[in-house]
């Protein structure tokens, strides 16, 4: 896939919960919870600098081939919402272990904290 990408100026659109594909092939990331935007970058900022506890919680689900390399895992707890009928403010409040009272009452706007890195997340806008 990466070859034809590459041969062929092709453009995928790859939907996964394994970050680890996700680095490997593709250039820019858009991490969803819940049917919102929660954090988009290029592929690189969002591996080296994740924003969102919710892109987080995947990166540290990433498998370490090296035995000796300690991971460092963010479990999340609370119950996963309803897709059919999410939570009021933002989707995530639920499970987050940084939740603030504004994040159960107003979905967090996307801000672009740095050049084509934003996120959705009252820890950076209030």
């Amino acid at each position: 896939m990466k070859h034809l990408q590459e041969e062929f100026n092709l453009s995928y659109l790859i939907i996964s919960h394994d970050l680890a594909v996700i680095e490997h092939m593709c250039d820019r990331v858009c991490v969803m919870y819940l049917g919102r935007f929660v954090e988009i970058a290029d592929d690189t900022e969002i591996i080296s600098n994740p924003l969102h506890p919710y892109t987080k919680a995947l990166l540290s689900a990433v498998y370490e081939p090296d035995p000796k390399q300690k991971q460092n895992r963010t479990l999340l707890t609370g119950d996963v919402p309803s897709p059919i009928k999410p939570p009021p403010g933002c989707h995530f409040h639920t499970r987050c272990s940084y939740v603030k009272e504004i994040c159960q009452q107003q979905n967090p706007p996307l801000v672009e904290l740095s050049l084509g890195h934003l996120v959705a997340c009252h820890l950076y806008n209030s």
